[in-house]
């Protein structure tokens, strides 16, 4: 039985990571694909884990050689999935989530109908200016950066097939097992 591809896109702080981990908790065939990255890993993040940390030259040496589904840059740094990974996870009947920015998923979704979207949205743009600054992992200037990008990607939202509101965790996850659900059984019965 295959598995079902997830595009899973909202702005920084919008609790993203912590979808998926509550996710994961919940669901042992939901897989993260671990996305590559140029920037520095955050306090907490493990290379492999969190993200593949590799330096620019690494990451435009894998582009050149087709390694990626999509890439982007965002906020001065370079990000993609990793093809192989997602189609091997798929294949292994996993829900293979890809955690992309907007960018990357406007890049994907045209080509890939197959790719389930979701886009998390914020109980409000106040409450996600408090948890942008709240982290405590930008300086000023690339905080007002996010905020920024943050008001760009909320636009985008219309683009995806599904939107689910992140005011509680267990209520947000909840809501997208639904549509993930439905989505599978649809695929199953074609």
């Amino acid at each position: 039985m295959n598995g079902i591809a997830i595009i899973l896109s909202g702005p920084s702080g919008v609790g993203k990571d912590t979808v998926i981990d509550r996710w994961q908790q919940l669901d042992p065939t939901v897989q993260r694909v671990v996305a590559f990255t140029t920037r520095p890993p955050r306090p907490g993040e493990e290379n492999g884990h969190s993200y593949h940390f590799v330096t620019r030259s690494t990451f435009e040496s894998l582009a050149a050689s087709g390694h990626f589904l999509e890439y982007k840059e965002v906020h001065g740094n370079f990000y993609a999935t990793p093809l192989k990974t997602l189609r091997d996870m798929v294949k292994q009947g996993k829900k293979a989530i890809l955690k992309i920015d907007v960018q990357g998923a406007l890049q994907v979704m045209p080509d890939h109908p197959e790719i389930l979207s979701i886009f998390l949205i914020p109980p409000s743009p106040e409450e996600l200016i408090n948890r942008l600054k709240n982290r405590g992992t930008e300086s000023p200037e690339k905080l007002a950066e996010r905020i920024k990008n943050a008001e760009f990607e909320l636009a985008q939202a219309p683009h995806y097939q599904h939107h689910v509101i992140n005011q509680n965790v267990d209520d947000c996850v909840q809501e997208i097992m639904t549509i993930v659900e439905k989505e599978c059984q649809k695929l199953s019965s074609e």
